[in-house]
């Protein structure tokens, strides 16, 4: 049992984690209340509204000149595919440079960290001349391809996934 010395000390720490939890849900509160809302406002609404409808969630799973279904199932799809596929692709990668000594390893490690060194968005362009050149020899691979789009997600993503979790595999024992 708790000594009563420690109690405010709890009920201190009890109190700031929920107000933490109130100032984390409140954003997700208030736009579920704003898209219940048929006033279609944000400003000057109440945080439950008197009236409240469905009808844009109706709107949004319904109209066929938005598809939106299909284009959550499209994010998941590729999202999975991509995740699944970088963490396979990097823990390989990763272990190779951590477990093997070879020639080149110390170059590669290099280059992928100076490869990290610039933003994504200086490659947009490039991707985009590199992409519709591919499309035109392999037109499942190209511009406007699930295939496409997860060969970039992972470009993007294997430097630094390999560069974690080479660091993890250091830190376990060889034996």
């Amino acid at each position: 049992m708790p000594s009563r010395a420690g109690r405010p000390r709890r009920i201190i720490r009890h109190l700031i984690i929920w107000a933490f939890i109130a100032v984390v849900l409140f954003p997700v509160v208030w736009i579920f209340s704003a898209s219940i809302n048929p006033a279609n406002t944000l400003i000057g609404q109440r945080l439950i509204p008197h009236i409240s409808t469905w009808d844009h969630y109706v709107t949004l799973f319904t109209n066929p000149r938005h598809p939106f279904g299909l284009w959550l199932l499209n994010s998941v799809k590729v999202s999975g595919v991509t995740a699944v596929l970088t963490v396979v692709m990097a823990a390989l990668g990763a272990y190779a440079f951590s477990r093997f000594r070879f020639r080149g390893r110390r170059l590669g490690l290099l280059a992928m960290l100076l490869v990290q060194m610039f933003p994504a968005i200086m490659a947009m362009v490039a991707i985009y001349l590199f992409l519709l050149a591919i499309g035109r020899q392999v037109p499942w691979l190209g511009l406007n391809t699930h295939i496409g789009l997860i060969m970039v997600y992972l470009g993007g993503a294997m430097g630094f996934n390999t560069w974690l979790m080479k660091g993890y595999f250091d830190t376990i024992p060889r034996s």
